[in-house]
């Protein structure tokens, strides 16, 4: 169906499953770009987001290997806010992003305010970039992704409850004399509109609480026309609408009934 004859979608509920959001842009490495640079980009955002954390280097998905220049190694460091909800993740290559969810601060942070907050760290990147005068970054991809965990004795007792939270799950057919099904995982990745939206669907155990979840991981990415702010603040809506519409097909309306 061609997006302009769909209605937005608008999901609003009192306890969603999320865990995490993510959004932002991956863009071509900047050229004169180097660590020293991370570290002078930090004082910009210290203010709001004192903390740091140095995290595994982020491969770009478009493409097929993480070229190695010891020259100007490639860092991704996360500037977190004092609550560590908040969090801007920068490498030369992207900035992202991240709402993630606390047992000290649970509250779920809607679209709406992580765009901002998305806009925010974008211009001050920007602004960076043209003090130092290095090039402004030339974006490839827009994502969003919201990571969701349904926790066993809550949304699912067993792996043969899937088919009640997932409509394209339909099980496996097993006599009960050899037993019963112990761990599914899908993935589906599909073509929307001008984007692409990966669905995934993993057992784990949540590190905060030792829970058993099923995490679902909803991601949308589109390229870009260009890389003007406008042009890329719109791409984010389209890839948060292409998620929340994914949200809506792959789960039923009974999961989604115990979440509002």
């Amino acid at each position: 169906m061609p997006r302009e004859t769909q209605e937005p979608i608008s999901l609003r509920f009192n306890n969603p499953p999320v865990t995490e959001t993510s959004l932002g842009f991956y863009f071509q490495r900047i050229e004169g770009w180097h660590l020293l640079h991370q570290g002078l980009l930090w004082e910009k955002f210290r203010t709001k987001y004192p903390q740091l954390e140095i995290l595994p280097t982020i491969l770009d998905p478009g493409s097929t290997r993480l070229q190695l220049d010891l020259n100007a190694p490639v860092l991704r460091t996360g500037f977190a806010d004092s609550t560590k909800t908040k969090l801007v993740q920068i490498q030369d290559g992207l900035l992202l992003h991240n709402w993630r969810k606390t047992p000290e601060a649970p509250k779920y942070n809607r679209y709406e305010m992580v765009r901002d907050l998305l806009l925010e760290d974008w211009s001050i990147f920007c602004g960076y970039l043209r003090s130092a005068s290095l090039k402004e970054p030339v974006v490839s991809r827009c994502e969003m992704s919201y990571f969701n965990h349904l926790v066993r004795g809550e949304e699912w007792k067993d792996f043969s409850d899937l088919p009640e939270i997932f409509p394209t799950w339909r099980g496996v057919s097993q006599p009960k004399s050899s037993g019963t099904l112990q761990m599914a995982a899908f993935n589906v990745a599909y073509r929307v509109d001008r984007g692409v939206v990966n669905v995934a669907v993993h057992p784990g155990i949540r590190s905060n609480d030792g829970k058993e979840v099923i995490q679902l991981t909803l991601s949308s990415y589109i390229a870009p026309s260009n890389s003007d702010n406008e042009t890329l603040f719109e791409t984010i809506d389209e890839c948060h609408e292409n998620a929340a519409r994914a949200f809506v097909d792959f789960t039923t309306d009974k999961v989604r009934e115990r979440w509002k």
